[in-house]
């Protein structure tokens, strides 16, 4: 082809590109920060306006847990001493009292717990005998001081023998007072609840150092801990509102409130642990299940803008905004996404600011 008809072609296409620009940039001048559109102006079509207002709104972040039985709701039963299951007094799902029998046991270390008692109890009452036969010779003159006090001595040791006895059986929920001879040993819950764990077989021979062979927990409140990063940390207060989701059941949001901020940082994941109070009469949540967790603040007045309306220059964030009739001003604003259309602005706007919310890429300044 020729080169100077490739040159025309050239320079139409250069005058068409010129005259799309003029008509696209047509009513518009910039004097800085400063946007000035004629009333004419095609671009006015593409421009939406939007007028800045507070509203309530509920700040908040997340994070993950794990749910936990709450502290003392739980207890694991295992045998105090080696012995012989002979009875099972419980079954997985039911309803038991604090004091009431799990299983039976058999055992040669509690049988010699009790001997111990009773050769106690015999020892101090011959004691409190002799104190009483010293205490009556010094009262009608005929004792000796000194074999008083040696028998008040005895006396006071053996007490505190049966004493120690005695405690140690109350310590199984055992009552001295109704034993029978040669009686077995019922291992009982220290805590009313529901029987989550039962791993009783009859006549199984077990160590007091045995895993516990039944669980009782009292799951209509629990816990879930969650995971509260070091720049999040002054940003909760205990009975702040919590919202908790499963994998288990995505869609339904379980309610809950702070009841323990931790003091103690973690230097390796640099968080602490809060513990979130949840009802669970349902029993939705199970202790070792995972959880999303959202910390949910007092709502608070805010300026709420779409996120249409932010435009970057460079590093920052501005605003186009409206000070008259088709002029317009970058507005440089601090804002942080709270959603997938919106934004929170903590610093550049007030009520009543009218700003361009959609269109505002065709006007904004270089």
């Amino acid at each position: 082809m020729d080169k100077r008809i490739i040159g025309c072609l050239l320079l139409l296409l250069a005058s068409c590109k010129q005259h799309r620009e003029a008509g696209e940039n047509a009513g518009i001048q910039y004097r800085g920060d400063t946007v000035y559109v004629a009333g004419k102006a095609a671009v006015n079509n593409k421009l939406t306006l939007y007028t800045v207002a507070r509203q309530d709104y509920s700040a908040g972040f997340n994070t993950t847990g794990v749910v936990k039985a709450i502290a003392g709701q739980m207890a694991g039963i295992a045998p105090p001493f080696d012995g012989r299951i002979t009875k099972s007094f419980v079954k997985l799902g039911q309803k038991i009292r604090a004091g009431e029998p799990v299983f039976e046991l058999h055992s040669a270390a509690f049988s010699e717990a009790v001997k111990s008692y009773y050769q106690a109890l015999q020892a101090m009452k011959m004691k409190s005998s002799e104190l009483r036969r010293h205490k009556d010779l010094v009262a009608n003159g005929v004792g000796v001081a000194k074999e008083l006090e040696a028998a008040e001595t005895d006396y006071e040791m053996a007490f505190r023998d049966y004493e120690s006895a005695e405690a140690n059986l109350r310590m199984l929920n055992i009552n001295p007072s109704e034993m029978t001879g040669g009686q077995a040993l019922k291992i009982t819950s220290p805590i009313a609840g529901e029987v989550v764990q039962a791993n009783m077989v009859i006549g199984q021979y077990v160590k007091s150092d045995v895993e516990p062979l039944a669980t009782v927990a009292e799951l209509g409140n629990v816990w879930v801990a969650a995971q509260v990063k070091e720049n999040s940390i002054n940003s909760i207060r205990p009975d702040d509102k919590v919202e908790i989701h499963t994998e288990a059941d995505p869609g339904q949001m379980i309610a809950g409130h702070v009841s323990y901020v931790g003091e103690l940082l973690d230097e390796e994941t640099r968080s602490i642990q809060a513990l979130i109070t949840c009802s669970n009469t349902d029993r939705r949540l199970k202790p070792g299940m995972f959880a999303s967790v959202r910390f949910v603040h007092a709502p608070v007045a805010s300026i709420l803008i779409p996120s249409a309306a932010l435009l970057q220059k460079d590093e920052s964030s501005y605003v186009l905004l409206r000070e008259g009739e088709g002029i317009y001003v970058r507005r440089a604003v601090k804002a942080t996404a709270v959603g997938p259309r919106e934004s929170l602005v903590t610093e550049g706007l007030e009520d009543g600011d009218v700003i361009v919310s959609e269109g505002g890429i065709y006007i904004m300044p270089n």
